[in-house]
């Protein structure tokens, strides 16, 4: 019986690698160290890109949606988010929460909440991420990422996503100028609007 339920179970996980293409689990590895929060630039300063959905829902059921554990799925150029490792006490979701976010391409970052807001006409929720070992993100210091929810009418909500980057020092132009047109206009773009267009479904479905 024992041997059944132990082919049963290795059975299982090959099915979810097949299906899913990745692990959920996310630990620091070895030699890891919580780094200091690098100091943060006003999210207009920076260079940004912005992807926006209107979601027929209520405001409090969208957001609501959001409060589930983070998945984001991968792009042809960019990776996705396999799991998180909350590196601070506490849920994921107040000023000062920090996260290690692992990624599908075996990379890792860190993540802190920086603003949350809430009221009855609309939704903020900003966060740094930094130390980020891929290296698609080589030549960025940290980026800023900005959620920002508005209710249009009762049973719309609308989405702006923003994602603004600091630069390494010492780049030239010309390394900033390919960052600009193939990373933030066309890779990251592709990668936004298909988190977004997952997202949709999940909020439009009945709570």
């Amino acid at each position: 019986m024992r041997k059944l339920e132990y082919r049963f179970c290795i059975a299982l996980a090959l099915v979810s690698v097949l299906f899913h293409g990745r692990s959920v689990a996310c630990e620091p590895p070895a030699g890891f160290v919580n780094p200091p929060r690098p100091d943060i630039a006003p999210l207009d300063g920076l260079l940004s890109h912005t992807e926006e959905k209107e979601i027929a829902r209520p405001l409090a059921d969208v957001v609501q949606a959001a409060n589930r554990p983070l998945r984001i799925d991968a792009t042809k150029d960019l990776a996705g988010v396999s799991g998180t490792f909350r590196l601070s006490n506490g849920p994921y979701g107040s000023v000062g929460a920090r996260r290690l976010v692992c990624t599908t391409d075996g990379s890792i970052a860190v993540e802190e909440v920086l603003l949350t807001e809430s009221n009855g006409d609309g939704s903020r929720f900003r966060y740094v991420v930094w130390n980020n070992t891929s290296p698609k993100f080589r030549d960025v210091g940290y980026a800023v990422g900005e959620f920002v929810r508005t209710q249009p009418a009762p049973d719309r909500t609308h989405v702006y996503w923003t994602y603004g980057f600091a630069l390494k020092s010492g780049l030239s132009s010309e390394e900033k100028s390919r960052f600009q047109k193939v990373f933030l206009d066309h890779e990251l773009s592709v990668w936004m609007r298909t988190q977004l267009d997952r997202e949709q479904p999940n909020s439009e479905a009945k709570p």
